[in-house]
């Protein structure tokens, strides 16, 4: 009976010195896990088991000693030791990961810790946990095993030659880092952004939404370009023929212009240089610079496009290469040119600010004009440059985009066909006061100076109509009329904008 109850004393003894124990270690491990932030999850309540287990163990022998010391006790001794040993290399990662990786490189130097690496050590805490239970626990020689695994690595090595060398490769990777995650590459006949790195190879996402996965071993074997080190900014090339006719400095001022107007081009100076007289053609070389290589593909077919509509603005052909045979129809010509024409004359005729013209003075206008052509995308006048033309819409459409202060931009409105914009600066000189981006491909007749200047010289009175129109449009803009104004008073303020307005065509015609 006492021998009995001794063996119950015992037990209850050693059930709670493991349920203190258990206690104890969730009790430490608390303020780990709030100031350290370690995330100590399902694994360590399994090592604290196991702790519990094993310090139970140790009272019930001290105490009792009773069949502790039979082979199957010792058997699930040696077990849990060494499922502890495992566990606790499993704590002692975490703590790694949290304090040397994460919080040491990490926050405070601001150094990415590759996955790889960070497997790495783990793997290595596991051998070494693994190595000291079958040297201390199983007496095994840690020679034997070393010599042993070396076998068995030469065995498997010339199997899976191939995949260690990908491992291997990766792991050169990530200590070299010639990319990182995020970043736009290019190996071999490939591009594409990383979107992973791991043991065996490197996940790019090319331009078509598609995942190639690349074994590290063959990007080690290849030349590797980051377009994202040590910035994003790198540079485009495209390339064009002019015509000899065209003088090569006023071909690259074009071929600038071309370019600093496109969306997605950086600021920087485009390069423009002549690189070799071909058979049919001067061909020039265009480098410029952006930021986005996804977008890369779409922004050099934008600064093509523009090139192709500033020079055919410029009247500076792409010439056929001289062995074609272009056939030549002047009859269809003609009549594409007259439709133009009457195109423009129509569009005139529309516009408010011409009523003071009859009809032979609007055909001589849109002879004198010169139509032009912008495509979908590009800017026609930016905001306070310098001009001294009107543009009539005759095919397309635009928008009117003011700017105000901190570089915010705003659309203020559309210009669909017979709409004009630019008339201050045709009548006054005056700076350009709006943007005017094309919505659609445009058709735009330009009415310049030099082409209104003899009419104007001819008809005093049409500059004097076409001041009190201005006026009003002045007025409109500026919402005097939206206001409660006496009558006498507004026609005193149309009268001063008028008279000044025609003070500033006579002095900018010199009439």
């Amino acid at each position: 009976m006492n021998e009995a109850w001794s063996h119950i004393e015992s037990t209850a003894i050693c059930i709670g010195v493991a349920a203190m124990t258990y206690l104890v270690l969730l009790a430490a491990a608390h303020p780990v896990k709030s100031r350290l932030r370690v995330p100590l999850g399902f694994s360590f309540h399994i090592f604290a088991l196991l702790s519990a287990a094993l310090v139970a163990w140790g009272v019930h022998r001290a105490r009792d000693g009773s069949y502790v010391d039979l082979p199957w006790m010792l058997s699930a001794r040696d077990a849990l030791i060494s499922a502890w040993a495992v566990f606790l290399a499993l704590q002692v990662n975490s703590v790694l990961a949290r304090v040397v990786w994460q919080f040491a490189l990490e926050e405070k130097r601001q150094v990415k810790v590759p996955k790889l690496l960070r497997d790495l050590a783990k793997v290595l805490l596991l051998l070494a946990a693994v190595l000291c239970v079958m040297k201390f626990i199983y007496g095994q020689h840690i020679g034997t095993l070393l010599t042993a695994s070396g076998i068995v690595a030469i065995v498997l090595g010339f199997g899976l030659q191939n995949l260690l060398g990908d491992v291997v490769a990766g792991i050169a990777l990530n200590l070299e880092k010639p990319f990182d995650i995020g970043d736009w590459i290019w190996v071999g006949e490939t591009d594409g952004e990383v979107i992973e790195i791991n043991w065996r190879a490197t996940r790019l996402r090319t331009r078509d939404d598609n995942y190639l996965i690349i074994p590290n071993g063959n990007i080690t074997k290849q030349n590797i370009t980051n377009f994202h080190y040590p910035n994003r900014v790198h540079a485009l090339k495209c390339s064009v023929g002019v015509e000899y006719a065209a003088a090569p400095n006023d071909v690259k001022n074009v071929l600038r212009q071309a370019v600093r107007r496109t969306p997605g081009v950086l600021p920087q100076e485009p390069r423009v240089r002549l690189k070799h007289f071909g058979d049919s053609a001067i061909n020039y070389e265009i480098k410029f610079w952006v930021n986005n290589r996804a977008a890369s593909d779409d922004i050099l077919s934008d600064v093509m496009t523009g090139i192709w509509y500033a020079l055919h603005r410029a009247q500076m052909n792409i010439p056929f290469p001289i062995r074609d045979v272009f056939m030549h129809q002047p009859a269809e010509a003609d009549n594409d040119e007259q439709q133009r024409r009457a195109d423009a004359e129509r569009a005139l005729r529309e516009e408010k600010l011409f009523e003071p013209l009859d009809n032979g003075q609007i055909a001589v206008l849109a002879r004198r004009g010169r139509m032009v052509r912008f495509g979908r995308g590009e800017t026609v006048i930016n905001k306070g440059d310098a001009g001294d033309s009107l543009f009539v819409i005759v095919s397309g459409q635009a928008s009117v985009k003011l700017s105000y202060d901190g570089g915010r931009e705003v659309v203020a409105g559309a210009l669909n066909p017979g709409n004009t914009f630019g008339e201050m600066s045709l009548l006054t000189g005056a700076p350009r006061n709006a943007t005017i981006v094309a919505d659609s491909d445009l058709r735009l007749l330009e009415i310049g100076k030099e082409a209104l200047e003899p009419l104007l010289r001819e008809h005093p009175a049409v500059a004097e109509a076409m001041s009190r129109l201005m006026a009003d449009r002045q007025l409109a803009t500026d919402g005097f009329f939206k206001q409660q104004r006496l009558t006498t008073e507004a026609a005193v303020t149309r009268a001063d904008y008028a008279t000044g307005l025609l003070r500033s065509i006579r002095g900018f015609f010199k009439i």
